[in-house]
Formats: structure tokens, sequence, C-alpha cells
């Protein structure tokens, strides 16, 4: 895993909620991808796709995210929503710039979630 040199805040479970909202606001349109980290090590990257909305739901007691993020890669801009279950943490992580680079999902078994986008640096995203 790469050494963290940008800025990073941790949101409080209080301000989740508004927080994602807002984010989604603040994001919408971005090309992101997904990383999944266990035990430090990178199991699983998903495509890149554009971040539509991220949201907070309380399912049974749990704090349920769902993400979801167009592929327009093809004129079908298909849409795909990747839910994390029994989220206990919320990190997001600013470019040198103050822009959202990373937010970062961990559950209660440890598993991190990254969904990283293209930096506004560069003029991509």
């Amino acid at each position: 895993m790469n050494r963290v040199t940008e800025p990073r805040k941790i949101i409080i479970p209080d301000e989740w909620e508004n927080f994602l909202k807002e984010f989604s606001k603040r994001n919408r349109e971005r090309r992101a991808r997904f990383q999944i980290f266990t035990n430090g090590e990178m199991n699983e990257e998903e495509q890149e796709a554009h971040l539509e909305n991220v949201s907070l739901e309380k399912r049974n007691g749990e704090n349920q995210i769902d993400v979801v993020r167009i592929d327009k890669a093809d004129e079908k801009n298909e849409k795909m929503t990747d839910t994390i279950k029994n989220v206990h943490g919320i990190v997001v992580q600013y470019e040198t710039d103050g822009s959202e680079n990373v937010l970062e999902l961990r559950d209660d078994r440890g598993k991190l979630t990254s969904l990283r986008f293209e930096s506004k640096l560069d003029g991509v995203s």
C-alpha cells in the first residue's frame, strides 16, 4: 500500500449522512475506481466509472453505504451499485489543492473499500 502523504480527515458517525450528501454533490460525475483491501493487501479492483451518488442507510441496526457509479464507456450508461455493509469508519483524503481524492470506507471486519478519484490537478476529472 502506498504511504499516505495527503491530508486525511476522519468523519465522525454523527456527520456521515450529511457529509456523504455533500460529498456526492461535490464529486458527481468524477471518474473513480474502487479498490478493496483486506489485511493491507489489495484484493480487488473494479472498473473505472463516474460517481453518481453515495448514500447512508440504516438497516437492522447496521450502517450500510451504497455507492452508485455510471459506466460511460459506451452509450448504455450502465449504473453500478456497490453496497458496503456494517460500515464502522469513513475517512476522506485530500489532494494538495484541497479537493477530495479518496473516500475510504471500513467495515466491521476491517475490510477497507477505497473509492479513488482521478486527480483534479491533472485536469482530467
